[in-house]
């Protein structure tokens, strides 16, 4: 087969599966229609109901936000009892919000229940009282705060408080009385920054005529201007499960952009304050570890660090301040950032990092204040560099302790000293946030060879800044803003000279637009980096595998290693339309080869030229077959700063939800054949075989009690490497307090040339005097994440996670690069030279057999990884704002094989599911136990 050959058009096959599918849309999409268009209103304020029809809803129409409806609030003349029946007579002298009208089943038809919405306030909070009329029993379960519920009755309060058009409080809740809320942004309301937990009262009460809430949310918990009289943004929305009928007010087509720019006017809110300024949330933490610690053969000294039994306690306090009405100072002392679930499992055979989630509160809550940058490329190109990733802060060491050690203090995180944030509006429109997080020296103890007992330096007093402005105009349809990001590092007399960085700086500008009644955006981001450290330091960076300076065929790049610094810079212009029927997005990225974020963001890849394209079309009003619809698909494209294409692909997808609300979808790709400057891990450029792929999907309808949901995928290219996984997750929700998950997920892949090892040798001149060592490779993994909840109250539930994992990988023979610019090999013993297996797990290679190359030896590749993970939290939310945790966590975890794992009777390599499975439960368990209980003061 000739890899060089020119790049062809995909199999005939596949464009008739193309076509075939583009067929089937057009046979099935509804006849055009009318339905659900609504002539346009002036607005105002409805005299007999405080609230008027809904605006400018017909498809195309230009919307006027001053004309957007209207609702009051009232000064509450009387008190008001949280008991969750709307009954008090200072309810009575408020205009009810009544006029609210459907998104589905029927769009732009009235609602068929009526809905029953009063808004009052007083000195130190804002009320919602709602009366739900339902012809038929209200449906509704328990789950804990935040928890996602798919199949409730819901009603929904979103408050634009600065009437900015780009940011709401959410509040929700059901007739349980389960507690929701979020920080929304962008161009819709649901979803958002769940991590905000505000101190607010609720009650609810199902009642004759249906059911009914009271809400009371105090303006201490609230950002506002300072102004005397207020306007806000509201917009209101309710959920009857029993008629699958979504209703809101004010109404935005599904084919518009909605969110808090297309919210109505909330008024009549007057001469009021944030209340009480100040809120302390001490904290108190025990912890017991109970985990099998290793003995030293070697010698007969005892571990001294940690004996298996092993008790820890802590305590620490955060601060919240409003500064302003629209200003807080987010501070904290000795903080608690331990995690209450466990990362999962990976094996990551790649030369990237794997990115985990945040889940620290501190560092999630308030985090969408520092968001940089709308758009982008996304999907088969990847994600744009983060100027933020906060788990940067914090991170285990990355210092190690001299060689000969016989035991070292084990340490899986960096002491956070304190750290503070300052966020919210400054002047006119614009807004401020302000992060600052200081490390200290963490000392790592160990027993040297002798016995002694001495401390290595394993890392440097680090500071960490983030500072984030923006603004916006407008009545933000334009938007702009900086960034800038900074870390110091105090590595003299560290030891760590040559490892990490001194100093790390980016900033950046970036720029949005909307036109055309928001329907079209232009966006676009310039960041700059600089590191700065020693010579090694910068070597290191330039051979990282972001970028491989050192290639010996790259004329473009510059590898200097006697250099102390390195720059480099990011630029993203993005152009889409993001309503209506037909969607378009074309987004063109350039990332310079020297730069470098990874200190305090996060970034897999420069010298990249990206082309990201997308073209969509939804259909989101019934047919006679399908519910909805939508397809997209389009070209993508990679270039380096040389020129090379390293990346192409033509992808299509189509994804529909049947009328009885079962969905299903899939996406299939072409990737043509490319150059590949990653395939040799610093070595000549390499070539990518052309290749294809597809995934698919299909769910049953969500709203039962039981629900499936399946995936699978393949993948194959003309090098003889393949994937093939599917996965399949069942959801039981038997009664109103309990939900059940399990999700089974397995894979199997080969790849013919996994990356192994490179060794200099003269000899080998075809590949710039490296031997660039590979292997077959077939892997095989199975997982299930298993998840139960149990919602006692509203305010107390336990979870349960289990995730066992299994992984195995089998090499095949090890064989060499053949030459620049191809994907060819060859295997030692068959093509080249020789191969012998030794007693002691290592090979025996001759590269050139009776030639003058020396022989190397390389270690037994296979590998066979088992974990059980288990997470187990009751959370009590004792009083408003107070929560105590009970925390149970443990892991099974070992690898056999894999450069040194475990010895047991587990070959490694072999799969077998029953073996490796009561294996896997016969491993030792390490059991760590916390309690964390947290005190809301609000003096």
């Amino acid at each position: 087969m000739d890899l060089k050959a020119p790049v062809t058009c995909p199999p005939a096959r596949a464009v008739r599966w193309i076509l075939s599918a583009a067929m089937a849309i057009l046979f099935l999409s509804p006849a055009p229609s009318l339905h659900g268009q609504l002539p346009v209103s002036s607005g105002g304020v409805a005299e007999e109901e405080g609230s008027a029809l809904p605006p400018a809803a017909t498809a195309g129409a230009v919307y006027v936000h001053s004309a957007a409806p209207v609702s009051r609030a009232i000064r509450l003349s009387g008190e008001i009892r949280m008991d969750g029946r709307v009954d008090e007579p200072a309810w009575s002298d408020a205009l009810p919000v009544t006029d609210f009208v459907q998104l589905d089943p029927d769009e732009g038809e009235p609602a068929t229940q009526r809905t029953e919405v009063r808004i009052a306030y007083d000195d130190q909070a804002i009320y919602i009282g709602a009366i739900l009329h339902d012809s038929g029993p209200v449906t509704t379960r328990l789950a804990r705060r935040d928890a996602g519920i798919s199949d409730s009755d819901f009603f929904v309060v979103l408050l634009d408080s600065y009437h900015d058009h780009e940011t709401a409080y959410r509040f929700s809740t059901n007739p349980s009385g389960v507690k929701q809320d979020a920080v929304v942004s962008g161009g819709g309301s649901g979803g958002g920054d769940s991590s905000w937990d505000p101190v607010w009262d609720l009650a609810t009460a199902v009642i004759p005529e249906g059911w009914s809430v009271e809400m009371r949310i105090p303006f201490s918990q609230l950002r506002f201007s300072p102004a005397d009289e207020q306007t806000w943004g509201i917009q209101l929305e309710r959920s009857t499960h029993r008629l699958q009928e979504n209703v809101v007010f004010p109404f935005t087509p599904k084919l518009e952009r909605g969110g808090p720019a297309r919210f109505a006017h909330l008024e009549g809110i007057r001469a009021i304050e944030t209340g009480r300024r100040l809120e302390l949330l001490p904290y108190f933490v025990t912890r017991g570890e109970f985990i099998a610690v290793a003995r030293n053969a070697s010698t007969s000294l005892e571990n001294p660090f940690r004996s298996g039994r092993d008790a820890f306690a802590s305590a620490g306090a955060d601060l919240k301040f409003r500064l302003t009405s629209n200003m807080t100072l987010d501070a904290t002392v000795n903080p608690d950032f331990g995690q209450v679930e466990l990362d999962p499992a990976v094996i990551n055979l790649t030369a990237f990092e794997t990115r985990f989630s945040e889940r620290r509160p501190f560092f999630v809550e308030g985090a969408d204040i520092f968001r940089f940058g709308e758009g982008g490329p996304a999907g088969s190109t990847g994600q744009g560099p983060q100027l933020l990733y906060s788990r940067r802060i914090g991170r285990s060491p990355l210092g190690t302790v001299p060689g000969g050690a016989l035991y070292v203090e084990p340490m899986s995180e960096t002491t956070i000293l304190g750290a503070a944030k300052v966020t919210g509006r400054v002047g006119d429109g614009w807004s401020l946030g302000i992060l600052e997080a200081v490390t200290g020296r963490e000392h790592a103890r160990y027993v040297d060879g002798t016995g002694a007992r001495q401390k290595a330096v394993v890392e440097a007093p680090t500071n960490y800044l983030v500072a984030r402005l923006r603004r916006q105009i407008r009545g933000g349809e334009t938007r702009f803003g900086i960034i800038a990001s900074a870390v110091n590092r105090q590595l003299t007399d560290s030891g760590l000279e040559d490892r990490q960085h001194s100093q790390a700086y980016a900033g950046g500008i970036d720029f949005a637009h909307d036109w055309d009644n928001r329907s079209w955006r232009v966006a676009s981001t310039f960041t700059a980096s600089y590191v700065q450290g020693s010579a090694a330091t910068i070597e290191r960076t330039q051979r990282s595998s972001t970028r491989y300076y050192q290639r010996p065929d790259a004329d473009h790049l510059d590898f200097d290693p006697a250099a102390t610094s390195l720059a480099g810079y990011y630029a993203m212009v993005d152009v889409a339309k993001l309503s209506g029927a037909y969607g378009i997005k074309v987004a063109l990225a350039f990332a310079s080869p020297g730069y470098e974020v990874n200190d305090l963001g996060f970034q897999s890849a420069s010298d990249r030229i990206i082309l990201d394209t997308n073209f969509d079309y939804a259909q989101n009003r019934p047919g006679r077959h399908l519910r909805s619809w939508n397809t997209r698909g389009g070209p993508d494209a990679i270039w380096n700063y040389g020129g090379d294409r390293i990346f192409a692909e033509v992808n299509y997808n189509l994804n529909w939800t049947w009328l009885n609300y079962w969905g299903a979808g899939f996406r299939l790709a072409w990737n043509p054949e490319v150059d590949d400057d990653r395939l040799t891990r610093g070595g000549p450029m390499g070539r990518s075989p052309q290749g294809y792929s597809g995934t698919m999907n299909a769910n049953s309808d969500t709203r039962k009690v039981y629900v499936a949901r399946w995936n699978g995928g393949w993948s194959v290219d003309d090098g003889g490497s393949w994937h093939y996984n599917t996965g399949l997750n069942f959801t039981a929700r038997p009664s109103e307090t309990m939900t059940f998950s399990a999700g089974p997920s397995f894979s199997r892949r080969y790849g013919s040339a996994q990356y192994v090892s490179a060794v200099a040798d003269p000899f080998a001149t075809a590949t710039h005097e490296r031997r660039i060592i590979y292997a077959p490779l077939h892997q095989t993994t199975v997982s299930m994440q298993t998840r139960a909840n149990v919602t006692f109250t509203p305010d107390l539930s336990l979870e349960l996670v289990a995730e066992p994992f299994i992984s195995t990988g089998r090499y095949g023979t090890f064989r060499e690069f053949a030459a620049p610019g191809t994907f060819e090999f060859l295997t030692y013993g068959q093509d080249v030279g020789t191969i012998t297996r030794m007693d002691n797990g290592f090979y025996r290679i001759d590269p050139d057999g009776e030639g003058p190359a020396n022989a190397f030896n390389l270690r037994d590749q296979d590998f066979t990884r088992l974990s059980l993970l288990g997470n187990a939290v009751l959370r009590w939310e004792w009083r408003p704002g107070s929560t105590a945790f009970l925390v149970w966590q443990q892991r099974r975890t070992d690898t056999f094989g894999m450069q040194g794992g475990s010895e047991g009777t587990i070959r490694p390599g072999e799969f077998d599911l029953g073996r490796d499975t009561r294996e896997l439960f016969g491993l030792s368990s390490e059991n760590i136990f916390v309690i964390k209980v947290n005190y809301w003061l609000n003096p």
